[in-house]
């Protein structure tokens, strides 16, 4: 016995120090392998994230030279233009621009255009053709910003730039005045290939950012361009697109998602003058000063050639706090804190597994047979059931769970490892833990014999799924202490969904019946009325169980017929919607409308829903309105054909007179002229001569009634109208029949109107030429044509025609435009009275006024509207 116990005690000590030995080897080996591990992953995290900053590099450089090349594609679809075509005209090229869409294929490009090349002794004969070419104030000048006068010998002048409406400013302008345009300018001709310009300042950019233009030069199809020389004979113009630098890399700047910063520059050395564009603005340094490296305080940075237009730009990268703070990883250093717990667990685990192997031995076999069997039992009761099982050591948190759990949750055992009851509460929706809580202190209060709760877990497809656990405690350690738990898992999804969309339906209709202004009754298809809210007592005046009472054949008008019909189409269609005649309480009747619909309640009994509106005023008024309406139309009917005929009475007698009075003064104009021939008495030709003066001023009576008459059928076609231009036409064929008159004539230029070019012809001819007819006696005529200045904005443009001629009395200024009345003696000033009250009439045809000024002896002036603003 005493050589069993020592040999027992000798075997327990070697085994104490095997274990010792055993644990000592294994927490030296655990740390060597956590220190190599930690190394390893940090190295692997530093080289992912170097080739994920080098991916977003790449990625910024090819679309940082998309976008700066992406013009190119306009400009060669219009070169296109220009090849199929031996002559692009302005409406050409303007529907080829139309047709892109600038803002989505081209982002940042301002327009494209054409700039043509013109000899300095060209330069007048080129602007009248622009200017012939619905461009009647086109006119060439300088760049902002260059001299005025320029020796070069040729101009590139913008002759086409769309859209016309924000790049106005830069049509007609002398591009080649700009030393760094005109570089590039000639560098396209010579070469031939698109061309990016240096970093410049765009015409149409107020607030003068950096920007570039796009050239691509055109020649003359059928040539052979293949040297310098050769190019620049057969060049027909230089195609162009205007950006700014910011625009453009908007997008790429929304591309780099806050996980890389970079600066493009326009050339070296990179300082602040060669920078173009700073994605976060740091580099604010001076001009000339070298850029700071700002990649140095970056975890990563790169440098890249950007390929544009014939030139290689510098584009410099470096990784963001956003990227770099991403890339840092606490999974080395969480990995060797677990290493050297692990290390340090698992040798305590050695020691105290070798220490008392015997024991532990014998009790894991006991527990472990046992527990077979109860798991043998429990599995089988749970395959009859198709439910999953659990079980909780509530002392320590472990848990274990099935597949079957694992599958109502959409997720197999291994990945959701590892199990313990922190996994049930990450599942568990936030606002069931509390309520499943409570559950469980109650459990284990032994205030219910059974956990019993029903709640929401999220599904690995990340939808919610509700579930119902069930469980009790099975075992207790201490003072009654829960120690494990176990219990099942079934899934009731559909019968949790179908029980809530029920009881939300009831709630959302009993709602809407309550609370609804509109009349609703429930009834049987036989008549007997089952319910109604409110608004139908108040509509009947009677209450619910009186409503019942009288049921649909107390309600509804007996002799009403349509009431047939409306349960017919119920019948068929399951719905029916019309109108009928309703009684109230007190036996009033009313006009109802009344829309139904069957359905069946919860014992599948057919019922209907009734909504009802009384419309009884609204039949009156409309009623009402019909009668008024009828009067209303054979009133205007009878006045509109009255004015009619009076009108076309009036048009028809004047046209009549003028036409019918012409041919007798023409034979009595003609016979005097014979008369003449014959006659040699002074007295009788100055008779004769009265006769003929007479005659002529019949004549011209004669043809001012025919005009006036004929100006009420002329339709207008409204258009743009240059009224600039036509002034000067007509004040050019005034001045050809008095060329020696002293003169002096100021015309605005650029008046545009949208109006009827013929009749505003006819207004410009009668107000240009009387101001040249009364300044005949002057010694120097004076006569101008403007825009008066506006007094606010969105008011009418006022146009003025002002003379230094003789002028009238304003006591008489009613009689202006009065036809046929004169303020001036014939004798004095031909002419018949008539003139002013016709462009009176084409004035007021388009919406507008005209009135005049004027002393005797001191010029008139006379000024009229053409409708809204603008116009």
């Amino acid at each position: 016995m005493t050589r069993q116990l020592a040999s027992s005690d000798s075997q327990s000590i070697r085994s104490r120090r095997l274990a010792m030995a055993m644990a000592g080897l294994a927490l030296v080996l655990g740390l060597l392998f956590t220190g190599a591990g930690v190394f390893l992953v940090n190295n692997t995290f530093q080289s992912q994230a170097r080739e994920h900053f080098d991916r977003l590099a790449d990625r910024v450089q090819t679309d940082v030279q998309d976008r700066l090349n992406a013009p190119l594609r306009g400009l060669r679809g219009a070169a296109g233009v220009y090849a199929a075509s031996n002559s692009v005209e302005r409406a050409e090229f303007r529907a080829y621009v139309q047709f892109s869409e600038l803002g989505r294929d081209f982002p940042g490009v301002r327009g494209f255009g054409f700039m043509a090349r013109v000899l300095r002794e060209d330069l007048d004969r080129f602007v009248a053709a622009e200017r012939a070419d619905e461009e009647p104030a086109f006119a060439v000048t300088a760049m902002p910003g260059t001299p005025s006068t320029s020796n070069a010998p040729d101009l590139y002048v913008v002759k086409f730039m769309e859209p016309q409406a924000r790049n106005q400013s830069a049509l007609g302008l002398d591009v080649g005045a700009d030393p760094v345009r005109r570089e590039a300018i000639e560098r396209a001709v010579a070469t031939g290939e698109p061309t990016l310009t240096r970093k410049t300042t765009l015409v149409q950019d107020q607030q003068q950012s950096p920007g570039w233009v796009y050239l691509l030069p055109v020649y003359r199809t059928g040539g052979d361009p293949s040297t310098p020389a050769q190019r620049q004979a057969l060049l027909t113009g230089v195609l162009f697109a205007p950006m700014l630098v910011s625009e453009v890399l908007q997008g790429a700047a929304e591309a780099a998602q806050g996980q890389a910063d970079f600066e493009l520059f326009d050339a070296e050395p990179l300082n602040a003058q060669t920078l173009v564009y700073g994605l976060d603005g740091h580099l604010a340094a001076g001009r000339d000063t070298p850029v700071p490296d700002h990649g140095a305080g970056r975890l990563f940075s790169s440098s890249r050639p950007v390929l544009a237009g014939g030139r290689t730009l510098t584009l410099r990268v470096s990784s963001t706090p956003a990227f770099e703070a991403e890339a840092a990883s606490l999974m080395p250093a969480l990995l060797g804190l677990s290493g050297v717990l692990l290390s340090l667990l698992l040798a305590l685990c050695i020691w105290l597994l070798g220490s008392s192997r015997a024991r532990a031995l014998s009790v894991a076999q006991r527990m472990t047979l046992d527990l077979a069997h109860e798991q043998q039992r429990l599995l089988s009761i749970v395959e009859g059931t198709n439910v999953g099982t659990w079980e909780w050591n509530v002392q320590t948190g472990e848990t274990r769970f099935d597949e079957r759990w694992a599958a109502i949750t959409g997720h197999t055992l291994d990945e959701m490892l590892p199990l313990n009851i922190q996994t049930w509460r990450a599942l568990t929706h936030p606002g069931d833990l509390l309520h499943a809580d409570g559950l469980l202190k109650q459990h284990f209060a032994g205030r219910t014999p059974y956990f019993d709760c029903e709640v929401r877990l999220r599904h690995k497809e990340g939808r919610w799924i509700w579930v119902l656990s069930r469980g009790r405690v099975c075992a207790w350690v201490g003072d009654r202490q829960p120690a494990l738990m176990a219990g099942t898992l079934m899934d009731i999804t559909e019968r949790q969904t179908a029980q809530l969309a029920l009881r939300n339906s009831e709630e959302h209709f009993r709602q809407l019946f309550e609370t609804s202004l509109e009349c609703i009754l429930q009834t049987r298809p036989d008549g007997q009325v089952l319910n109604a809210n409110a608004a139908a007592c108040a509509l009947f005046g009677m209450s619910v169980e009186e409503l019942r009472e009288r049921g649909r054949g107390g309600l509804v008008d007996p002799g009403d017929t349509r009431l047939q019909a409306l349960l017919d189409e119920r019948q068929r269609e399951g719905k029916a919607r019309g109108e009928l005649r309703m009684l109230r309480g007190d036996g009033t009747a009313f006009e109802c409308e009344l829309s139904s619909s069957i359905f069946l309640d919860s014992s599948n009994a057919p019922c209907a829903n009734i909504v009802l509106r009384d419309i009884t005023a609204r039949k009156l008024s409309e009623a009402r309105i019909a009668r008024l309406n009828a009067e209303l139309e054979q009133r205007v009917g009878r006045r509109t054909a009255q004015l009619e005929a009076s009108n076309r009475d009036l048009q028809e007698f004047a046209h009549s007179v003028a036409h019918d009075l012409r041919q007798p003064f023409i034979a009595i104009g003609g016979f005097s002229g014979l008369l003449e021939r014959r006659v040699t008495d002074d007295r009788a030709r100055h008779y004769i001569n009265r006769i003929k003066a007479g005659v002529r001023q019949a004549g011209e009576l004669t043809e001012a009634l025919l005009a006036l008459a004929n100006l009420s059928r002329v339709q207008l076609r409204v258009q743009a109208v240059d009224l600039s231009a036509i002034a000067h036409s007509v004040m050019d064929s005034l001045q050809l029949e008095e060329p020696a008159r002293a003169r002096r004539i100021r015309i605005q230029e650029g008046l545009v109107v949208q109006a009827d070019a013929m009749l505003l012809r006819v207004v410009m001819q009668e107000l240009l030429g009387n101001a040249w007819k009364f300044t005949s006696r002057q010694t120097h005529t004076e006569i101008s044509f403007g825009l008066q200045p506006a007094p606010a904005a969105g008011t009418q443009a006022v146009y003025v025609v002002s003379d230094n001629g003789e002028g009238f009395d304003m006591a008489h200024v009613d009689k202006l435009f009065r036809s046929f009345q004169r303020l001036h003696a014939p004798q004095d000033f031909p002419g018949v009275g008539v003139g002013l009250a016709n462009i009176q009439r084409i004035i007021a045809r388009h919406g507008g006024q005209i009135w005049a000024e004027s002393a005797r002896g001191a010029g008139a002036r006379f000024f009229f509207t053409l409708g809204g603003p603008g116009m």
